[in-house]
This record gives structure tokens, C-alpha cells and sequence, in this order.
């Protein structure tokens, strides 16, 4: 008889982030894979993506509306309910938001835990009060999820380690499996009126260097924007483009960029659609990536994909994961940031060099081989328990 996999799927889609982008790529490669046929398959979903979800996955997985908002009261008590009457013989969890009361086999990946480092009254739009709560039941809740776990999944060598360290687990039950990059964000050609339609879409002129990705507080763009300005006492004519959805952090970074008077060299698009934004890595003259913590770091491995050579910072995983295709940067020293920014943008050799080591380094990640390491992690908790 067939072993019934559940997915989690509430946060399914690009606009969850990067979360979102697992969560679909997860989906999307399991369900290519030979042994995919071996299992029964179930995928929750919120109600409002419940049409889409099916129309794309239906013939595949059963999709079950489980209308939930993630890290609610709901989440917590109800949305366990669901789930075992579903019946799962192994459910996985996408993100560390592990109902308290859910007691069956599960495994969850834990994407980083930069809120155990990140936090306090600036990195969160809740009264302190409120914040505390929340952050009490963060934890509790990610403690919970760490150690109940048939096994985590994490994007990068520096995360198992932290979490190895941080809740004392055995090794073996944390696998690390790196992730990749959309076929969609990859461009290898266009016609320069396509190129030039898009930056006029954006009111972007050129050169400009690029960064996508939340502007949370560890994102450290507050510096980027300072860099940026010591940049163009030698490149005048330097820009810099931030791809970030609207919300309340990226309110403050407006008031900021304002504040300097920067406003006519740093700009802000909101969320730019996949197509836009693949045109956008190609054209820029470099991505610059200043965070000062990271689980993975997908952004830089996307613009590697469409030829852009990449700035980064050497905090955390990045290392890592970028190796010798990123030019590295102090995230805390503007003026050394700055430097590497001048380096990269009046050097084209440097430019091709990058450029060149970036695409062969993205072809060393794969969310089919994520894929299936996360279905071999799901056959050793099913093979040991049944």
C-alpha cells in the first residue's frame, strides 16, 4: 500500500518571497522524479490559490484547502485538525511555522534563523509588547519544530552547523540541500528594443548596479545607499536600483535615501514581475548583495544566471555558496564596499571575469537534485518508522 506525502503549500508561490520560490520549485521537481509514483501525494493550500494550484498540480497531487494564515492562532490549533484527517504517513513543512499539536511524523526545513540574531524594536512594525509575545512563541515554536523533526532540511552547510550548535541535534538528522535558480529569471538573449522597453518601463537609465530581495534591517541597505554615495564621487553618473516590494521597511528606506538627498540616484521599483526582472539582472552593470546574515542567498545566484557579475558580502553562508564568482566586501565598512563597487564597475575585464565564474558556479546548483535529496530524507523517516 502507498504512503500518503503531504506538503504544506500555504505559502506556495513568488509571492511568498523566498519561500515561495522553494515551496513551488519543491512541488514542481518532486513531481518530475521516477520514484514520485511510488507515494500518494497531498498538497494544502490556502483558498484563494486553491484554482491555480489545481489547474497546474491537480492531476498529480490531491489539493486540500487548508485556509490557515501562517503563524496564526489558526495555524496552531485548526490547521493540525486537517491534517490528521488527511491521513498523512509523513507530512513536510516548508518553513519552521510547525503546528505545536501536530504529533505525527513530519520533517521541516528551516531556512535560516536570523530572527534568533535580527531582533528587537527596529526589525518588526509590532508595539514592544506584542513583539515579546511573538518572539516567546518564535521560538518555541522553531525549538519545537527542531527537535520533533524526522529531519530538517536547511539550504547551506553554515545553517545545519548553527542549528546543530543552537539546539544540540545529532548531525544526521540535519541534510543540507542547496537550492537554484528559475529557468524563467535566465536570459541568454533579447532584442535590444525588449531591453530597452523594460528600463523605460522602470525609468531606469544605465549603468546602474542592482539589488533584489526584502529590505529588513540585516538586509543592511542603509549602507549599500551610503556606499553607493561614496561610489559616485568617482562614478557620477552610478545608480542604484533596489527591487523590493512595498511595505513598511521599504517606507523607511524611502525616508532615508531622502534624507541624504540621494533620491535622484536611488530608486525604488516595488515588485517587478519575473520577466521584468530578468532583463533587469542582465542589463545592470553589477548586483550588489550587503546582507549581514543569510540562510542561502538566491538573489546573487540569479544574477550570476543572467550574466551579471556580483559584489557581495562575505557574511555568514555567502562565502559558501558564491565561492570564487563573487568580488567580496566588509558589510559593515561602506567605504570598503564602496571600493569594490569602483573596482567592479571600471574594470570590464574584472566584469567578464565574474561574469564568467558566476555562470559556472550557478550550474553547481539544481532545484531537481534539491529535490530529490528532500524526497530521499522523506523515504528514511518512512522506511525507519513503518
Amino acid at each position: 500500500m502507498k504512503k500518503t506525502i503531504g506538503i504544506d503549500a500555504r505559502m506556495q508561490g513568488a509571492k511568498h518571497a523566498g519561500i515561495g520560490r522553494y515551496t513551488a520549485n519543491l512541488i514542481s521537481h518532486l513531481s518530475r522524479l521516477k520514484e514520485f509514483d511510488q507515494f500518494n501525494w497531498i498538497l494544502f493550500v490556502r483558498k484563494e490559490d486553491y484554482q491555480t494550484i489545481n489547474n497546474e498540480y491537480g492531476k498529480k497531487f490531491t489539493c486540500l484547502i487548508a485556509d490557515f494564515p501562517h503563524y496564526s492562532l489558526a495555524e496552531q490549533i485548526l490547521f493540525p485538525l486537517s491534517l490528521y484527517r488527511a491521513g498523512c504517513d509523513l507530512v513536510h513543512f516548508p518553513h519552521f511555522n510547525v503546528p505545536l499539536f501536530y504529533l505525527k511524523p513530519f520533517t521541516v526545513t528551516i531556512h535560516d534563523l536570523i530572527k534568533h540574531q535580527s531582533r528587537g524594536p527596529q526589525t518588526t512594525t509590532k508595539k514592544p509588547a506584542l513583539y515579546k509575545t511573538k518572539f516567546f512563541f518564535y521560538q518555541l515554536v522553531v525549538s519545537q519544530a527542531a527537535k520533533q523533526a524526522g529531519k530538517i532540511f536547511v539550504p547551506s552547510l553554515f545553517v545545519k552547523n548553527q542549528i546543530i550548535n543552537h539546539y544540540r541535534i545529532n548531525e544526521k538528522k540535519v541534510v543540507v540541500t542547496y537550492e537554484g535558480v528559475d529557468s524563467k529569471l535566465i536570459v541568454k538573449s533579447q532584442k535590444l528594443k525588449v531591453e530597452e522597453k523594460v528600463l523605460e518601463k522602470y525609468q531606469i537609465k544605465k549603468p546602474y548596479l542592482l539589488y533584489v530581495g526584502s529590505v529588513y534591517p540585516h538586509k543592511n541597505i542603509n549602507r549599500l545607499v551610503e556606499a553607493v554615495k561614496i561610489a559616485r564621487e568617482r562614478l557620477p553618473e552610478l545608480s542604484l536600483v533596489v527591487v523590493c516590494s512595498r511595505n513598511v521597511f521599504w517606507q523607511r528606506l524611502k525616508k532615508v535615501i531622502h534624507s541624504i538627498k540621494a533620491d535622484n540616484y536611488i530608486q525604488l521599483t516595488g515588485f517587478v514581475p519575473d520577466e521584468d526582472l530578468a532583463l533587469l539582472y542582465q542589463e545592470a552593470t553589477s548586483f550588489v548583495f550587503p546582507s549581514l546574515m543569510e540562510g542561502f542567498g538566491l538573489p546573487p545566484l540569479e544574477a550570476m544566471a543572467s550574466s551579471c557579475p556580483v559584489i557581495s558580502s562575505n557574511a555568514t553562508c555567502l562565502p559558501e555558496i558564491y565561492g570564487q564568482a563573487a568580488l567580496f566586501f566588509d558589510p559593515l565598512n561602506p567605504e570598503d564596499m564602496a571600493k569594490k563597487i569602483v573596482t567592479m564597475v571600471n574594470d570590464k575585464k574584472l566584469q567578464n571575469q565574474y561574469r564568467a565564474r558566476g555562470q559556472k558556479k550557478v550550474k553547481e546548483y539544481s532545484w531537481g537534485k534539491m529535490a530529490q535529496e528532500t524526497l530521499e530524507g522523506y523515504q528514511q523517516i518512512l522506511n525507519t518508522r513503518y
